[in-house]
């Protein structure tokens, strides 16, 4: 705790030396150089704001979060904007008629935010959070509606009647008189600087005395700064550190410090109080892991076991864990309870053994499922197959039993039944086709030709496919053409000598020699024959149109 109090008062210390030096800085900027006069006024304006802006950091990290910090950092903002502005106005827009002006209207934004800020930090600071979230509203909505008098300034004269044309009016003495909007918006400054301060005085008194001394002392050192700039500098006109409105701007910084300093609000440097009201197990060590900090429930572990948690968690129990986290100046140690975590683990384990259970179950039904749909789809196939082959196996069988090994017919009959299988074995495979697993260009409609031209042979008829093997031609015209041209063999058989097949784009063209011409009946597709030199030409064409040979 020494050490944090040596270092507040370095860090205070430091703070008032960089702004005696940025009041120095601007003393310099008055001299016959224009460089070097610009070189201090840009040291100032670096100093005073980054003063402010180092402010508000330190109340970001010295304050717990709360709403209250949220205020100050917010009225830090408008001092730092306030501070801006004045910067550029008086060093910036210098001859710009419309922009002095605007940059004047412009500076009631952070004079009406600022003291708003403050009052409601202070009627925060009293406790009563309801009252203090009505009071905020109404302020707020009240600070915004007064600021939009002087940004319409233009509009109505109200806060300030220019006394000239508007391309004139740059807000020099001469060139306005205040209206009633003034004193109505200086009178609301001044009321919520008064309120504020009062709130302040009474929370002060009942917390300590000693708090209402360096309040007094604050408000008296910020009047007889304004007092002394007023009545000595500018009355006889001498150089002076910082304006009005800087004296301002850094006597709200010293006031709001004092709120901080006083612990009026919650304050991180109560390291020992804060740990001590924590109710959860926190320890925090130095680097040797000896105690600096605790809480009221102890962290119980001795120092070989906090040596093994720097490295990796370590459980002292069963349900609880020891966690580590590395600081500045040594290690943080705290407990966490996992029984509840633990119960809920076993909870769904059991639960999830239930589940693997259930969906091994609903796997093995949806395989079996799919086995049954793939078993009642092959049984389709199969029937299909069956009803579509029974009529030749029919022919097949009664061939079969019409004759004898040693009959003369034996071997016609027995090539008229290797024709009749050739055409059961080739439909049986485009029936187990299908139109998606078809590929574009095949040669199934050539292969099947194929092989009944082969078996024709056995029959003692020079028979062959010729031409083009790939088509594209689509699945169930292939089955069409194929059955069309098996009617016109089995009709053509007894008579037949030569034969050649071949496919066009429209369907097969079919050549032969035959002893006499046969009427052909029960043809899937109609078939037109042409007799020329001896020769029949049989043209076999698809329902469809289109299509083509590869």
């Amino acid at each position: 705790m020494r050490k944090t109090g040596k270092m507040k008062h370095k860090t205070t210390i430091t703070f008032v030396g960089i702004f005696l030096l940025a009041g120095g800085c601007y003393l310099c900027s008055r001299t016959g150089s224009a460089f070097f006069n610009s070189l201090m006024f840009c040291m100032n304006a670096t100093l005073l704001l980054g003063l402010v802006v180092f402010w508000m950091y330190t109340v970001s990290a010295r304050l717990l979060k709360t709403r209250t910090r949220l205020y100050i950092s917010a009225a830090g903002f408008f001092i730092a904007l306030f501070v801006m502005m004045r910067i550029f106005k008086y060093r910036i827009v210098v001859n710009g008629v419309i922009a002095s002006r605007y940059v004047t209207y412009l500076y009631y934004i952070p004079r009406i935010m600022i003291p708003t800020l403050f009052l409601i930090t202070a009627v925060r600071l009293a406790g009563d959070r309801t009252f203090h979230r009505h009071l905020s509203r109404g302020i707020l909505v009240t600070g915004c509606a007064l600021m939009a008098l002087p940004l319409t300034n233009d509009l109505h004269g109200f806060v300030y009647r220019p006394k000239v044309v508007p391309a004139q009016f740059d807000m020099t003495s001469r060139t306005y008189s205040w209206g009633p909007g003034f004193f109505l918006l200086y009178a609301w400054i001044i009321s919520l600087m008064v309120v504020g301060l009062i709130v302040l005085f009474a929370i002060m008194r009942k917390r300590d005395k000693k708090l209402v001394v360096m309040l007094v002392f604050t408000i008296v050192l910020w009047l007889s700064a304004k007092l002394f700039t007023s009545l000595v500098i500018d009355r006889l006109n001498t150089a002076r550190m910082y304006s009005g409105v800087e004296i301002d701007c850094f006597s709200m910084l010293l006031l709001l410090e004092c709120c901080i300093r006083s612990r009026l609000i919650p304050y991180n440097e109560n390291y020992a109080g804060f740990f001590h009201s924590l109710s959860m197990p926190v320890l925090i060590t130095g680097p040797g892991l000896d105690t600096v900090y605790a809480s009221s429930v102890p962290v119980r572990a001795s120092k070989e076991t906090l040596a093994s948690a720097e490295d990796a968690p370590v459980y002292l129990d069963e349900d609880t864990r020891l966690m580590c986290m590395k600081i500045r100046a040594g290690y943080t140690f705290w407990t966490e309870d996992e029984s509840e975590l633990h119960k809920e683990q076993r909870r769904l384990a059991d639960a999830n053994a239930v589940l693997s259970e259930e969906n091994d179950l609903i796997a093995l039904e949806r395989r079996l499922k799919e086995q049954k749909a793939q078993l009642e789809a092959q049984a389709l196939v199969y029937e299909k197959i069956g009803a579509a082959m029974a009529p030749k196996q029919k022919k097949i069988r009664e061939l079969l039993n019409a004759t004898r090994p040693d009959a003369a017919d034996f071997a016609d009959a027995l090539g008229k039944v290797c024709v009749l299988n050739a055409y059961s074995k080739r439909k049986t495979n485009l029936l187990l086709l299908s139109e998606e697993a078809l590929p574009k260009q095949n040669r199934e409609l050539f292969l099947a030709l194929s092989e009944s031209a082969r078996f024709l042979n056995c029959c003692g008829i020079d028979a062959a496919a010729v031409g083009e093997e790939y088509s594209g031609l689509p699945l169930s015209d292939v089955h069409e053409l194929y059955d069309t041209f098996e009617t016109l063999i089995e009709a053509y058989l007894p008579v037949l000598r030569e034969m050649t097949v071949s496919i066009m784009p429209e369907g097969i063209r079919v050549a032969m020699e035959a002893e006499t011409k046969v009427e052909i009946a029960g043809a899937v597709l109609p078939v037109t024959c042409v007799e020329s030199d001896g020769l029949l030409f049989f043209t076999i064409k698809r329902r469809n149109a289109g299509g083509g040979v590869k």
